[in-house]
């Protein structure tokens, strides 16, 4: 049963993602020509940026199906990591556009141009609209998953842009205060940048196989040595391959002892780890003399 929902889970996501390609790719197009013909450079970057959540939307839709493939024996740690993958490329490309934005906006900026900003207004509202639906459909899996989640931060902070440009179009159509356009395309610049930080971050620290954030390996010695039949704990690895599963390996030199039950204390260690690390995945080297203190 349990297998059966996480298979519906999974086609449930796919199925999400996919609508909300086709829903960005319609907005991307409406608000290019519509930024274009109204003369706002905010509305055009805003439909970059959403042009990129399009193309975000579909590597995160490609990586999870090639995730989903069982491990071989090239790839004995299955696929999973494709996602992770997905996530960098992804937010690099959210930060290119970020910073072409900023340039654009600066040269925008001193020397602001007549914009129509009665068609800004109905296009950013109908890109308002796609934004909303989109962030609806994927904010459940972004919680567990960082694939969709670096997708979801694009969604939203498009969302975020589209709220600015229909009141900046608001004062443009009443008031002719260009100035505002440049000035929000800057704002959203920097808040697209501000937010891809740390899932930059956080997938680089995945690909290269850093600890993962809620890891404490000096907590995992301490833990570990504190059972009566491990004298020291070294040479401790812990990985993830996609942001969930952990993996550790490290090496135990044991107690002196004529009688070892090595079975034993390797399902207390596990036991350990998985209770107190949430550490399902384990390879453990026991020694008696080998490595003494961790040399």
């Amino acid at each position: 049963m349990s297998g059966h929902h996480h298979h519906h889970e999974n086609d449930l996501t796919e199925k999400k993602l996919f609508f909300s390609v086709v829903s960005n790719l319609i907005i991307s197009l409406s608000e290019i020509i519509g930024g274009m013909i109204s003369n706002s450079l905010a509305l055009i970057s805003d439909s970059l940026h959403n042009l990129n959540d399009t193309f975000a939307l579909v590597l995160s839709y490609v990586a999870r199906k090639i995730s989903k493939k069982p491990k071989d024996t090239i790839r004995t740690y299955g696929y999973k990591r494709v996602e992770i993958l997905a996530a960098f490329i992804n937010t690099v490309f959210l930060l290119a556009v970020a910073i072409f934005l900023i340039v654009e906006g600066i040269k925008k900026f001193y020397n602001p141009e007549v914009i129509d900003g009665k068609l800004m207004l109905i296009i950013s509202i109908i890109g308002l609209l796609g934004n909303l639906i989109t962030a609806f459909l994927l904010f459940k899996e972004s919680k567990d998953n960082l694939n969709i989640k670096a997708t979801f931060v694009h969604i939203a902070s498009d969302t975020l842009s589209s709220v600015l440009i229909i009141f900046g179009a608001i004062f443009i159509y009443k008031y002719n205060w260009y100035i505002l356009d440049p000035l929000f395309t800057l704002f959203i610049s920097g808040y697209i940048i501000y937010e891809s930080y740390s899932l930059l971050k956080e997938s680089v620290n995945i690909l290269i196989q850093g600890i993962p954030n809620d890891i404490d390996l000096d907590g995992i010695k301490r833990e570990v040595e504190k059972l009566n039949f491990v004298d020291d704990v070294h040479h401790i690895h812990v990985w993830t391959t996609d942001g969930k599963d952990k993996y550790l390996e490290c090496h135990v030199s044991l107690n002196e002892n004529d009688n070892y039950d090595l079975d034993d204390y390797l399902k207390r260690i596990n036991s350990l780890l998985h209770e107190k690390f949430d550490i399902s995945h384990t390879t453990i080297q026991f020694e008696k003399n080998i490595c003494k203190g961790g040399k």
